[in-house]
């Protein structure tokens, strides 16, 4: 059955082997050229995995969580320590550009302490010139890019659902945000290394690893179209400075307004395939029915992958609970963006969905990059208010009263509505 969940996982008995692993693993990768998906040698991490031993501690070649949370906003709330997951809601992601500190956690598996220095990353598979970049080489080499850009994880409002799907427990305005990242666009390398005839994905490899020797590696291909469009990125940067370790330190995928599991932080590997991967992050997880089904039911046989979220916006102002005097205006904003698609109106009620009124729309800024909206209403009368928000997008599609039901509990995008208080 279909799970959004991660097994306890023994720690590797140290350091030392875990890059000795790793090492092996970017080897056969390298090594194998050109591969079915079946064979692929992105599957050698279980091999490497079942290398570890019994756990010691504390954990080696790790980063431990409170360290972690050391460096985020109070306002960061943990959800649940291991795998680490984390985060803000709407009040506390007012900000145009999220800031660090505030930008979510969710990792699949623990948080590697990798060395820049000695990375290196590997482009193989249906490619003419397999490529083997340091860091320092790969941000030398190809042209350096800036753009901010939404990532917000597929289980992101998973408890606003009813029945709660299972699986993180994400508030219904948790987990995502919209920092500037820079990094070399994916499309650089792949035409670098020369992409042959029959590339269908392309595959990201992460070098994180799990608690348990089964705990299956982090590996996600995406369709080459999306993987040349010219805002997937291999980052290195997080709001002008360094990717932090629990970001993806020192390089990651970045494949803008689709679920974060795509964004494999952590990269060591790209392997261009004929066909999409087959692994856990592809075919146990991360996907939905291909028809709807009853709030409740379980995944039907028929499914497809979790790609491009769809319209989507959050209240940031005023936050829940707040209180404000008759005839004084109050100011309502928000966020929407809508994945692979352009924003086009966003508008407000409060009056339960009664009437609408169209709130102000930001210009469009990096076109993966949410816009703010705005609306300004004055009370006349004393008494609690709810105001709720809906986006349209540029083929009409309108965010839901409630998001459709499935069973891992992915692409919650309902009407997000707030409370407040009018008193004298």
């Amino acid at each position: 059955m279909n799970r959004d969940t991660n097994p306890p996982t023994p720690y590797p008995k140290d350091r030392g082997q875990v890059d000795q692993g790793r090492r092996q693993f970017i080897e056969r990768i390298g090594q194998a050229g050109v591969l079915t998906v079946a064979a692929s040698p992105l599957l050698g991490a279980r091999a490497f995995a079942q290398q570890a031993a019994a756990p010691p501690a504390p954990i080696p070649g790790t980063v431990p969580n409170a360290a972690i949370m050391a460096e985020k906003d109070p306002a960061v709330k943990v959800l649940t320590e291991r795998p680490l997951t984390a985060s803000a809601t709407a009040e506390y992601l007012h900000d145009e550009v999220t800031p660090t500190a505030r930008l979510f956690i969710r990792n699949n598996l623990l948080t590697p302490d990798l060395d820049a220095a000695t990375l290196r990353l590997r482009v193989t598979g249906l490619v003419d010139k397999p490529l083997d970049l340091s860091v320092e080489e790969l941000q030398r080499r190809f042209p350096n890019v800036t753009l901010q850009a939404m990532l917000e994880c597929a289980g992101a409002g998973r408890t606003a659902f009813s029945p709660v799907p299972r699986g993180t427990p994400w508030p219904a305005t948790g987990g995502m945000g919209c920092p500037k990242w820079t990094g070399v666009r994916l499309r650089d390398l792949l035409s670098a290394a020369g992409v042959k005839g029959g590339a269908v994905h392309v595959a990201f490899l992460a070098a994180d690893f799990g608690e348990l020797a089964t705990a299956p590696p982090v590996v996600r291909s995406i369709p080459l179209a999306k993987a040349v469009e010219p805002n997937t990125l291999v980052a290195w940067g997080l709001n002008g400075a360094p990717l932090p370790k629990v970001h993806g330190y020192p390089l990651r995928a970045l494949v803008p307004g689709w679920v974060g599991s795509a964004s494999i932080k952590w990269l060591v590997g790209i392997e261009v395939l004929d066909a999409p991967f087959k692994g856990t992050y592809m075919d146990d997880s991360y996907r939905i029915p291909a028809y709807p089904v009853a709030p409740g039911e379980r995944m039907p046989k028929e499914t497809v992958y979790t790609e491009a979220w769809p319209i989507k916006s959050i209240i940031t102002h005023p936050a829940p609970g707040a209180k404000f005097r008759p005839g004084a205006p109050v100011m309502i904003a928000g966020r929407a963006w809508a994945g692979d698609l352009e924003v086009d109106r966003v508008e407000i009620s409060l009056d339960e969905g009664v009437t609408w009124r169209r709130a102000r729309l930001s210009r469009p800024r990096d076109k993966y990059a949410w816009r703010l909206f705005t609306y300004e209403w004055t009370p006349r009368e004393r008494g609690y208010v709810t105001v709720l928000a809906r986006a349209t997008d540029d083929r009409g599609n309108i965010q839901p009263m409630v998001a459709r039901w499935n069973p891992l509990g992915y692409f919650w995008n309902g009407i997000h509505r707030v409370g407040f208080s009018i008193e004298s």
